[in-house]
């Protein structure tokens, strides 16, 4: 019973982070993008579960809203501060 525990927790531990782990900019276009432009608009941004405001910089070509290629681009450079 205690090895079957112990099997139990270290499956946790390992499973815990990859859960945590940010999703990735075609995961989250394809959750947020709702209608269907494939890109991420400031008011879908802010429906979203989006951490931080709409970043003006990642919407590089200046459209108003942020496609896979400008939102990778934006997590290439780390985390915002």
């Amino acid at each position: 019973m205690k090895r079957l525990l112990l099997i139990a927790a270290v499956l946790m531990s390992i499973a815990a982070p990859a859960a945590m782990a940010q999703p990735s900019a075609a995961e989250i276009i394809a959750k947020d993008d709702k209608n269907g432009d494939k890109a991420i608009d400031r008011a879908e941004w802010a429906a979203s579960p989006a951490p931080i405001p709409f970043p003006e910089e990642a919407d590089t070509n200046k459209d108003g809203k942020i496609d896979q290629a400008e939102l990778e681009a934006l997590f290439a450079k780390g985390p915002p501060g």
